[in-house]
């Protein structure tokens, strides 16, 4: 995971997600994937108030919250083989306003040792992570 600026976003790729903008009651929803216009997410109101995005090819998974109206972005590489992993769980959301579909998201899972239980290794949740939608 790293955070990143818009412009760090690469508007060459496609990607499935969803945008939901400050001034809709809605979001917009890419599927199948699609060129994202960057401004969409350079302008500053209307805003990005919540995204996910996801390239599939590219194993690229971007998160934005707009807390306080200035987007945070996040860029999580997903391999394949994730999706087959101990350490990652998968879990899927309904979505709402979202046309029946539902949130795809991976689950990364880390050992850390917890007082309460002895010092022993518990899993916490480290990161979630969006992969698409499931129809």
């Amino acid at each position: 995971m790293s955070k990143i600026e818009i412009k760090d976003i690469d508007f060459g790729l496609c990607y499935e997600g969803c945008l939901w903008m400050s001034n809709e009651n809605k979001p917009r929803i890419f599927v199948p994937a699609a060129m994202i216009d960057r401004t969409l997410l350079e302008g500053l109101n209307p805003f990005v108030a919540e995204g996910y995005l996801y390239n599939k090819e590219q194993g690229v998974s971007i998160s934005i919250k707009s807390p306080n109206g200035r987007p945070c972005a996040h860029r999580f590489l997903v391999n394949a083989a994730d999706f087959h992993s101990k350490e990652v769980t998968p879990v899927e959301y309904p979505a709402h306003r979202m046309g029946g579909n539902r949130l795809l998201f991976l689950r990364y899972w880390t050992a850390k040792p917890d007082g309460a239980c002895l010092d022993m290794p518990v899993l916490t949740l480290d990161k979630m992570v969006f992969v698409g939608f499931k129809k």
